[in-house]
């Protein structure tokens, strides 16, 4: 992709005209791909709580696939704002939309873009956090099943905590 900075001659606003459609088609390709990814990240938020487990696999690589894409368009806006010597961050890309009149027009969907992202993050978030959630859950139902049963955390003189597991028996043959 080639960016021209404010144009003189005819060919060089075409040009630029271009690059601004690629720019905005960049765009709207991210935000379809945010928009696929809210919708796995609230079916897998949804398997979640539901402790389904089949259809996560197919999730994960689905979203794995978006993050990819994803990743390439930032690689590639990180690409046009190092040629630019613009700070490599969405601010960057901010000041890259705002200081050409051509680019400004792109400034709105740009800071939708950031939103749509953000929600995602958040998403992601609490799904990680019930994933965490769910190996603790395990890990203890494990752990009783072993016989094994981690005592509390006790407090010592010096203010430290101190944990000793006990090994209970369930059954004896």
């Amino acid at each position: 992709m080639r960016i021209v900075l404010p144009c003189v001659t005819q060919n060089e606003e075409v040009a630029m005209s271009l690059n601004v459609t690629l720019l905005r088609d960049m765009i709207a390709q991210d935000s379809a791909a945010l928009a696929q990814l809210k919708q796995l990240l609230a079916q897998e938020r949804e398997q979640l709580e539901q402790r389904k487990q089949d259809q996560l696999p197919r999730i994960v690589e689905q979203k794995a696939i978006l993050l990819d894409q994803l990743n390439n368009s930032a690689r590639q806006r990180q690409q046009i704002l190092t040629t630019l010597g613009l700070p490599t961050n969405a601010n960057g890309w901010d000041l890259f939309l705002q200081r050409n009149a051509t680019t400004q027009p792109l400034v709105g969907e740009w800071k939708i873009l950031v939103t749509e992202f953000e929600d995602c993050q958040k998403m992601n978030d609490i799904n990680g956090k019930m994933i965490a959630r769910s190996q603790q859950t395990l890990n203890h139902l494990l752990g009783l099943l072993r016989g094994k049963v981690p005592a509390p955390s006790l407090y010592t003189a010096q203010g430290t905590k101190t944990q000793h597991t006990a090994s209970y028996t369930v059954a004896k043959a």
